[in-house]
């Protein structure tokens, strides 16, 4: 019984340490909550009334980017109310979320993943989580291979 108890504490503590298993503190959720947060989002006229604008043409790898706003810092982030949103154009001219994206204007993390630097025009920083389809680079990779404007 001793012996089952400490497999079950040993896989508990491990599973935790997952990147994106668990809440991060002060960010309002982990990936499961933010699918939730974002499922209604999945039809892109829910991000439109929410407030959600176009920013972006398609970018490869990573598809249109919706801004609903940008974080003045750390303090600012919730993970279950991303900054972006990215969709991705399907054949039939409708789009698909693919991945929310966080921005800060300063330095941050959430997940246990510190953001990227700002790079080309966009003066902040960011992180995507690719929580609507799988990237083979891994949920917090800056693109998605399997994401393409070329449809």
């Amino acid at each position: 019984m001793y012996r089952r108890l400490l497999t079950m504490a040993s896989l508990v503590t491990a599973v935790s340490l997952l990147p994106g298993a668990a809440p991060a503190a002060g960010t309002g959720g982990g990936l499961h909550e933010v699918r939730e947060a974002t499922a209604r989002y999945k039809n892109v006229w829910g991000a439109l009334a929410d407030g959600y604008e176009l920013a972006s043409p398609c970018v490869p790898g990573m598809g249109f980017h919706f801004l609903g706003s940008v974080a003045a810092d750390q303090s600012e982030l919730v993970a279950t109310e991303p900054n972006v949103l990215v969709y991705a154009p399907l054949p039939d001219g409708g789009l698909r979320l693919v991945a929310v994206e966080y921005a800060s204007f300063e330095p941050a993390s959430l997940f246990g993943r510190t953001f990227d630097p700002p790079s080309g025009e966009a003066p902040f920083h960011t992180l995507h989580a690719w929580v609507w389809q799988d990237d083979p680079d891994g949920m917090f990779a800056a693109q998605n291979p399997g994401v393409s404007c070329d449809v």
